[in-house]
Formats: C-alpha cells, sequence, structure tokens
C-alpha cells in the first residue's frame, strides 16, 4: 500500500469509492474490500448507502483506528441546519462516534461558505471530525474558502482521470494546503476499453483500468476512490503498487482527448477551463 501524509494523518492514497452501490450490493463490496486490504473507505449522505457501509465496517472486525473513513453532506441543502441533521444522521448509520473526513459535497451558490463552513467546523472542533475537506470546488471557491474564511482544508475531491486532466486545478489546491483525491478515476468506466491504456498496460502486464489507477497515484499527494462491484474487480483494482509508469507512458496519455466530464449535476459550478 501507498500512503500519504497530510495535516497529521497517514492515509492510503488508494480507497474504496461506493457510489452508487446501495444495500446489499454494497455491504458485500465494502466487505471483500476490506478483506483485500483496502482501509480507506469513501461514502456519502446522498448516495443513501451509509447504512449498508457501517455495517461492512463493524461486521469486518477490522479496527476502527485502522480505517480512514469519509463521508459528504450538503449535495441539495449547505444551510447550517441541514449540515448539522445530515452529521448526526451519518454518524449513526456509519456506527461509529467520528469520521476522518467530512466533505461539503458541492458547492451552492444560494448559501454563503462562511456558514456551511462554520457547522463543519463545529463538528470538527466537537471531535466528531478529524478533517474537513470540500468537493468538486473550482478555484475560485478554493481560494475564498481558505483566503477569504481561513478553513483549514484537508483535499479537494473531483473529477479526474486520463480523460479529464486538471493540472491547474490540481496544482491551486496543492498550493492552498489542501491535497487531491479523485473521483471516477476510470472515467465512469470509459478508461476500460480505451486503447492506448491497454497498449501501456500489456507493457506491464497490467489492465487499462490499473494503468488509470497508476497514472493517478503516480501524482503527489493524490488520492483516489475508485469503484468496484466484483471481488475481482476491487482485487485488480488494489493489484497497481508493482509497477510505475515511465515518462513516455505519461506523454502518450497526454495525447489522449481531454475534458470528458461525467459529472455534470444542475448545480455543478462554472467549471475551470481544462487548457
Amino acid at each position: 500500500m501507498q500512503f500519504i501524509e497530510h495535516k497529521g494523518a497517514k492515509v492510503p492514497a488508494l480507497g474504496l469509492g461506493t457510489y452508487p452501490m446501495q444495500g446489499e450490493q454494497c455491504y458485500q463490496a465494502v466487505r471483500w474490500a476490506l478483506d483485500i486490504g483496502y482501509r480507506h473507505i469513501d461514502t456519502a449522505e446522498s448516495y443513501h448507502n451509509e447504512d449498508a457501509v457501517g455495517r461492512a465496517l463493524e461486521d469486518s472486525g477490522v479496527p476502527r483506528s485502522e480505517i480512514f473513513l469519509t463521508t459528504k453532506c450538503a449535495l441539495f441543502d449547505a444551510s447550517a441546519a441541514n449540515v448539522g441533521a445530515e452529521f448526526a444522521a451519518s454518524l449513526d448509520k456509519l456506527r461509529t462516534d467520528y469520521v476522518d473526513l467530512y466533505l461539503y459535497h458541492w458547492p451552492h451558490a444560494e448559501v454563503p461558505l462562511d456558514e456551511t463552513f462554520g457547522a463543519l467546523t463545529e463538528a470538527k472542533d466537537a471531535g466528531q471530525v478529524r478533517h474537513i475537506g470540500v468537493g468538486n470546488f473550482t478555484i475560485a471557491l478554493m481560494r475564498e474558502a481558505v483566503e477569504v474564511h481561513k478553513v483549514d482544508l484537508f483535499t479537494n475531491q473531483f473529477e479526474s482521470h486520463p480523460l479529464l486532466r486538471q493540472p491547474k486545478v490540481e496544482a491551486a489546491a496543492h498550493r492552498l494546503g489542501m491535497t487531491v483525491t479523485a473521483h471516477s478515476p476510470i472515467a465512469r468506466g470509459r478508461a476500460v476499453d480505451n486503447p492506448l491504456l491497454a497498449e501501456i498496460g500489456a507493457k506491464y502486464g497490467k489492465s487499462a483500468p490499473q494503468v488509470a489507477i497508476r497514472w493517478q497515484l503516480d501524482k503527489a499527494n493524490t488520492f483516489l476512490v475508485p469503484k468496484s462491484t466484483r471481488r475481482e474487480g476491487l482485487t485488480a483494482n488494489f493489484d497497481v503498487f508493482d509497477f510505475a509508469l515511465g515518462d513516455d507512458d505519461r506523454a502518450a496519455i497526454e495525447t489522449l482527448p481531454n475534458n470528458m466530464r461525467g459529472s455534470r449535476p444542475p448545480f455543478e459550478p462554472d467549471w475551470d477551463p481544462i487548457d
């Protein structure tokens, strides 16, 4: 396993994403993942699977202290009252008295940032959250959070994969003291059959998705949370620590089409230009 040390935490760089799994499918995937060796689990209130994740964590027998657990709030309502209610429900469903990382899931222009961050900071000050972060924040929003509202953010989780490369957003996050967490790192399945990624993978005896995962792992201070519903897929996603991409591989990936964004909710922010 590869770890990243940041703000006093030592976190597995490779985690398990759980969207859009629910119910027994989610429960079984988390159990398999923990059995394989995953120790970083990512969920959200809006995924409607926190209860399944919580049951899997509890039934696994893995000590809570060994797991880096992330959940998220405020997909539709970023008010302080709603964040507080969502967080209380999340702790109950996850069967834990704290989360390692709590993310403001998507920015919402109708609620001032200081109100939402005030609620997250309150949970952190109460010892129920170890670190707070954001999801899908643009460069301008990251700067506002850190420079105007003085929020100590752990990470910005946004879509990133070989078909959506965002080095400017990554650089801004690092400059502002954050790590990057890549969601949808296999491009919502579009990386699976990509000929170039498959060609690169053949050199190492790896698949195209494994190349996409390794591409993220080779970056500094970057986490990623791929998902799979199959034990074989979870095992393959985890089998990426015995190779590294060469400079020629990374240069070739830069020739792939860019801006193939898969996450486009109606409330998306004004995304930063890719080029």
